[in-house]
């Protein structure tokens, strides 16, 4: 899974399975992604072709597979497909959001945010395009907060959207790619498929 943190390249939830007709919005725990040791997401990703057409399908779980006390805070070491994802390190919330790499770290996805807030880390930029989306997955449909990612030096993938529900987490991810002739269309696209939290 391409991951944000690009943890998709984020790429990367969480109180138990919705329905497809149900909207989840529970109740805000103070964490845009939850984190407790044997929580579990399952996506599906795929890369498209400029009609749209799949190139590849691939599943990526993603577990919280352990935690660890640095200082007073605690911090949470994920795995994918049942390896540790090295690029991310330690991720954790902190009161401002999500937070990769441990201590010294990164800001990744702010919370709680207001439309249009702005956040800068490396080459990247996140702006809030809005914080009441509403996005249907197969896991159910949610509301959500949409980061939209610009930055680097990568001419080609314009801009990322990020779909984070607060108490649920990673919802689904959008990555745009721009053709020479200047063409922009969803290239990389991660959904929820179903998840498990402790």
């Amino acid at each position: 899974m391409k991951w944000l943190f690009c943890l998709l390249p984020l790429v990367m939830l969480f109180i138990g399975c919705g329905e497809d007709d149900k909207v989840m919005n529970p109740t805000p725990t103070g964490q845009i992604w939850p984190l407790t040791v044997g929580n579990e997401w399952i996506y599906e990703d795929r890369e498209l072709d400029s009609a749209g057409n799949p190139i590849r399908v691939d599943t990526t779980v993603i577990l919280v597979d352990k935690d660890t006390l640095i200082g007073n805070e605690r911090w949470y070491i994920i795995t994918t497909n049942g390896v540790r994802y090295q690029e991310i390190g330690l991720i954790g919330n902190r009161g401002d959001g999500l937070w990769q790499g441990g201590p010294s770290g990164t800001l990744v996805f702010r919370y709680p945010v207001t439309i249009s807030d702005t956040l800068v880390f490396g080459e990247n930029t996140a702006t809030i395009e809005s914080i009441h989306d509403t996005v249907t997955v197969p896991a159910g449909t949610f509301v959500c907060i949409n980061y939209k990612w610009t930055g680097g030096d990568d001419s080609e993938r314009p801009y990322q959207f990020h779909y984070m529900s607060p108490s649920v987490g990673f919802i689904k991810a959008e990555e745009f790619h721009e053709t020479g002739s200047g063409y922009i269309y969803p290239y990389y696209r991660t959904v929820l498929i179903s998840y498990q939290l402790h």
